[in-house]
C-alpha cells in the first residue's frame, strides 16, 4: 500500500463533538466519567480502541497536543509507544505532521523507514481536532487487510468518531478544570497581598498606592512574587497561617 497524506478540514471538529453515529456510546460515557484527567481518559481509549479493532489486529496510539503543555500519548503496545517516541522527537515527522497541520497518514510506514516495518504491515495516522488550538491524532499499526480493505477502514473509522468525540469532551472538561484553578490560585493570591497591603498601611500611615509600592519595590529587590512577599508580611505580624478558600 502508498503511503496517502491528505489534509482534514477543521471544520470537521464541530461534528465530531457531535454524538450521532458514535459507536458504543454508553461504554464511552463510562469511560469519562471514571476517568477524571485527560491523561486518563487517552489511555482507556486506547484500551477501547485496541478491543474495537482487535479482530483486525491492529494496535492503536493516541497522542494529545495542546497549547503550553508536553503533548500526551498513550498507547497499547510497546511497539506503538516506541514508533510514537521516535517521531514526536523528530520535527517534520508523520506524526508532528498530523497534530500541527491536521494531515492523515496512510502508508506501510509513513517514514520512509521500511527498514523498520514488515513489507506488509500498514500504518494510518489520523488527525483528531480539538478545541482551543489544541489536537490529537489516532495511530494504528497493523496488518494490511487485503481483500476485506473496506470493511477494515468502515471500523477504523467508528473508532475514529469514538476517539474524537470522547477526547474532544475530555478535552474541555480539563481546560474548564485548568481555569477555575487558575482562578481559585488568582483569588487567592488577590486576598494575601489585600492583607498585606493592609500590615503595611497600618505600620507607615500610608495610601493603598504607597502600600503597593512598598510591596512591590520590597518583591522587585528580592527577586520574588508579589504573592510572595506579601505573605511574609502577613506572617510578620500573626502567629497564625492565613487561610483563604473559595469554591469555584
Amino acid at each position: 500500500m502508498q503511503e496517502i497524506t491528505s489534509r482534514t478540514s477543521r471544520g470537521e471538529s464541530g461534528a465530531e463533538a457531535r454524538s450521532e453515529g458514535v459507536p458504543n456510546l454508553a461504554e464511552l460515557y463510562r469511560l469519562l466519567l471514571d476517568h477524571r484527567s485527560l491523561d486518563d481518559v487517552a489511555h482507556g481509549l486506547v484500551r477501547w480502541a485496541s478491543d474495537v479493532l482487535a479482530e483486525h489486529g491492529l494496535s492503536c496510539g493516541i497522542a494529545v497536543q495542546r497549547p503550553r503543555r508536553p503533548i500526551l500519548t498513550a498507547a497499547s503496545d510497546g511497539a506503538t509507544e516506541q514508533l510514537m517516541s521516535v517521531w514526536l522527537a523528530r520535527e517534520g515527522s508523520p506524526l508532528r505532521s498530523v497534530l500541527s497541520e491536521s494531515i492523515s497518514v496512510i502508508g506501510p510506514d509513513g517514514d520512509g523507514h521500511h527498514e523498520t516495518r514488515s513489507p506488509g504491515e500498514l500504518l494510518m495516522a489520523l488527525p483528531i481536532q480539538l478545541e482551543d488550538e489544541g489536537s490529537a491524532a489516532l495511530v494504528l499499526l497493523g496488518q494490511a487487510p487485503g481483500p476485506e480493505t473496506h470493511a477494515v477502514l468502515g471500523v477504523v473509522g467508528e473508532c475514529r468518531r469514538g476517539v474524537a468525540w470522547t477526547l474532544r469532551l475530555a478535552a474541555r472538561y480539563a481546560h474548564q478544570a485548568e481555569l477555575a484553578e487558575h482562578r481559585a490560585a488568582a483569588m487567592e493570591n488577590r486576598t494575601i497581598i489585600d492583607l498585606a497591603l493592609g500590615v503595611i498601611m497600618g505600620q507607615n500611615r500610608c495610601s493603598p498606592e504607597d502600600a503597593f509600592e512598598i510591596l512591590k519595590r520590597a518583591s522587585n529587590a528580592r527577586n520574588r512574587k508579589l504573592s510572595e512577599v506579601a505573605k511574609g508580611v502577613v506572617a510578620s505580624v500573626t502567629s497564625s497561617e492565613v487561610e483563604t478558600k473559595f469554591d469555584v
